[in-house]
């Protein structure tokens, strides 16, 4: 596997992405040995086999150089350290017993493995984007996944300077597809995605620009009201 990783990208102070490294191969295998996650995938992939598992972050390591700008990313949420360990470190600081250094190192959070994001070319229009998302249920408060889905629009539209990007889901996710309105998507009806139909939705840059001045608050309602 290659050994050349870019630095993470910080999304905010509870969420970052980086590159898959060979040391997330456990990751992605506990991640689709859980039911629920694989319960409503569009395209399900025996991700819980080491040996598929491996070639998945080897595959996307050779896709990160192929393709800059696209791939799918290890997500880690932002762990805080305990606050009587921040005091007490703080206070051994105040009283000249630690350095800096080690005062930053103690109050840095701990980033801990939640799933991926994606960007990547349409499988059946490769000249199309999509956004994706695949989360442990302990990030399912939607939140993480706004989160996410606003970094990946920002890149597209931005870095890539696309004027359209799509994102799927399957029919049965009523939770994915609220996600994709609150971030600005709009159904376009079903599409066959690896065989199988998925639910088919489209973001165009305009809307983008418009929609992203909103208050997260004022688009969670509308999608919510849209989706009735």
């Amino acid at each position: 596997m290659s050994t050349i990783t870019a630095s993470p990208w910080i999304v905010n102070h509870r969420l970052r992405l980086r590159e898959f490294a060979a040391h997330d191969v456990q990751h992605i295998i506990d991640m689709h040995a859980q039911p629920r996650v694989r319960a409503q995938l569009v395209d399900d992939y025996p991700l819980d086999e080491p040996a598929c598992a491996e070639k998945f972050i080897a595959g996307i390591q050779a896709f990160y150089r192929r393709h800059e700008g696209a791939g799918i990313w290890c997500a880690e949420r932002a762990l805080p350290p305990e606050p009587q360990t921040v005091a007490e470190a703080r206070a051994a600081h105040a009283a000249g017993e630690i350095s800096q250094a080690l005062l930053a190192f103690v109050s840095a959070p701990t980033w801990r493995f939640i799933g991926w994001f994606s960007l990547m070319y349409v499988m059946d229009d490769p000249s199309q984007m999509e956004i994706g998302a695949r989360l442990l249920p302990q990030a399912w408060d939607g939140c993480t996944a706004l989160d996410g889905g606003e970094w990946l629009l920002t890149r597209v539209f931005g870095q890539l300077g696309r004027d359209r990007v799509f994102g799927y889901c399957d029919p049965a996710n009523r939770s994915a597809a609220h996600c994709l309105r609150v971030l600005g998507f709009a159904p376009c009806g079903s599409a066959c995605y690896d065989g199988r139909q998925a639910a088919q939705f489209v973001l165009h840059r305009e809307h983008w620009d418009h929609w992203r001045g909103l208050p997260r608050r004022e688009r969670q309602r509308r999608a919510l009201r849209d989706g009735l």
